[in-house]
Protein backbone atom coordinates (compact mmCIF):
# COMPACT_ATOMS: atom_id res chain seq x y z
CA UNK A 1 0.00 0.00 0.00
CA UNK A 2 1.29 3.41 -0.98
CA UNK A 3 0.61 5.03 2.39
CA UNK A 4 2.60 2.42 4.26
CA UNK A 5 5.58 2.96 1.94
CA UNK A 6 5.32 6.72 2.34
CA UNK A 7 4.90 6.31 6.07
CA UNK A 8 8.16 4.40 6.30
CA UNK A 9 10.04 6.86 4.14
CA UNK A 10 8.75 10.14 5.49
CA UNK A 11 8.10 9.42 9.15
CA UNK A 12 10.58 11.88 10.51
CA UNK A 13 9.01 13.85 13.33
CA UNK A 14 10.55 17.14 12.18
CA UNK A 15 9.14 16.67 8.68
CA UNK A 16 5.70 15.79 10.05
CA UNK A 17 5.65 18.82 12.37
CA UNK A 18 6.79 21.05 9.49
CA UNK A 19 3.99 19.65 7.32
CA UNK A 20 1.42 20.31 10.05
CA UNK A 21 2.74 23.88 10.31
CA UNK A 22 2.36 24.27 6.52
CA UNK A 23 -1.23 23.04 6.69
CA UNK A 24 -2.00 25.38 9.58
CA UNK A 25 -0.73 28.29 7.51
CA UNK A 26 -2.51 27.09 4.34
CA UNK A 27 -5.83 26.64 6.15
CA UNK A 28 -5.46 29.72 8.37
CA UNK A 29 -5.70 27.65 11.54
CA UNK A 30 -3.81 28.63 14.69
CA UNK A 31 -2.24 26.34 17.27
CA UNK A 32 -4.89 27.56 19.69
CA UNK A 33 -7.69 26.46 17.33
CA UNK A 34 -6.17 23.02 17.06
CA UNK A 35 -5.79 22.82 20.81
CA UNK A 36 -9.43 23.80 21.34
CA UNK A 37 -11.10 21.94 18.47
CA UNK A 38 -9.17 18.83 17.51
CA UNK A 39 -8.67 15.60 19.38
CA UNK A 40 -5.06 15.61 18.20
CA UNK A 41 -3.92 18.77 19.93
CA UNK A 42 -2.11 17.10 22.80
CA UNK A 43 -0.35 14.82 20.36
CA UNK A 44 1.03 17.74 18.35
CA UNK A 45 2.17 19.54 21.45
CA UNK A 46 3.76 16.41 22.90
CA UNK A 47 5.72 15.88 19.69
CA UNK A 48 7.10 19.42 19.94
CA UNK A 49 7.62 19.39 23.70
CA UNK A 50 9.41 16.04 23.78
CA UNK A 51 11.41 16.58 20.60
CA UNK A 52 14.71 15.69 22.23
CA UNK A 53 13.48 13.05 24.67
CA UNK A 54 11.42 11.17 22.07
CA UNK A 55 13.51 12.04 19.04
CA UNK A 56 13.24 8.53 17.57
CA UNK A 57 9.54 8.18 18.26
CA UNK A 58 7.39 8.92 15.23
CA UNK A 59 3.71 9.82 15.18
CA UNK A 60 1.42 6.93 14.45
CA UNK A 61 -0.37 6.68 11.14
CA UNK A 62 -3.65 6.94 13.09
CA UNK A 63 -2.54 10.30 14.54
CA UNK A 64 -1.68 11.52 11.06
CA UNK A 65 -5.09 10.35 9.83
CA UNK A 66 -6.71 12.41 12.59
CA UNK A 67 -4.65 15.40 11.52
CA UNK A 68 -5.77 14.89 7.93
CA UNK A 69 -9.41 14.65 9.04
CA UNK A 70 -9.10 17.87 11.03
CA UNK A 71 -7.49 19.75 8.14
CA UNK A 72 -9.87 18.07 5.66
CA UNK A 73 -7.06 16.73 3.49
CA UNK A 74 -6.23 13.24 2.28
CA UNK A 75 -3.22 11.25 3.38
CA UNK A 76 -1.89 11.60 -0.18
CA UNK A 77 -2.05 15.36 0.12
CA UNK A 78 -0.42 15.30 3.55
CA UNK A 79 2.47 13.22 2.25
CA UNK A 80 2.93 15.17 -0.97
CA UNK A 81 5.91 17.27 0.05
CA UNK A 82 6.69 18.46 -3.47
CA UNK A 83 4.64 21.51 -4.56
CA UNK A 84 3.89 20.05 -8.00
CA UNK A 85 2.75 16.81 -6.43
CA UNK A 86 0.58 18.72 -3.95
CA UNK A 87 -1.12 20.54 -6.81
CA UNK A 88 -1.78 17.25 -8.62
CA UNK A 89 -3.26 15.64 -5.52
CA UNK A 90 -5.40 18.70 -4.79
CA UNK A 91 -6.66 18.78 -8.39
CA UNK A 92 -7.65 15.10 -8.19
CA UNK A 93 -9.56 15.81 -4.99
CA UNK A 94 -11.37 18.73 -6.63
CA UNK A 95 -12.27 16.60 -9.65
CA UNK A 96 -13.82 13.99 -7.33
CA UNK A 97 -15.92 16.69 -5.69
CA UNK A 98 -16.97 18.15 -9.04
CA UNK A 99 -18.00 14.71 -10.30
CA UNK A 100 -20.50 14.48 -7.45
CA UNK A 101 -22.18 17.82 -8.20
CA UNK A 102 -25.55 18.06 -9.89
CA UNK A 103 -26.08 20.03 -13.12
CA UNK A 104 -27.20 23.23 -11.37
CA UNK A 105 -24.20 23.17 -9.01
CA UNK A 106 -21.85 22.66 -11.97
CA UNK A 107 -23.33 25.70 -13.73
CA UNK A 108 -22.84 27.82 -10.63
CA UNK A 109 -19.28 26.57 -10.23
CA UNK A 110 -18.59 27.33 -13.87
CA UNK A 111 -19.79 30.92 -13.40
CA UNK A 112 -17.56 31.33 -10.35
CA UNK A 113 -14.53 29.97 -12.21
CA UNK A 114 -15.20 32.32 -15.13
CA UNK A 115 -15.30 35.25 -12.70
CA UNK A 116 -11.92 34.24 -11.28
CA UNK A 117 -10.55 33.91 -14.80
CA UNK A 118 -11.75 37.40 -15.74
CA UNK A 119 -10.30 38.87 -12.54
CA UNK A 120 -6.94 37.20 -13.23
CA UNK A 121 -6.84 38.66 -16.74
CA UNK A 122 -7.42 42.21 -15.50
Amino acid sequence: MLYIALYGIFMDKKIIIARIDELMKEKGISSYEIKENADISSTIYQWRKNASRDKDRCPSLRSIEKICDYFDVSLSYFFSFDKDESVKVRNKQLIKIINNLNEEQIKILELIIKQFDRANKE
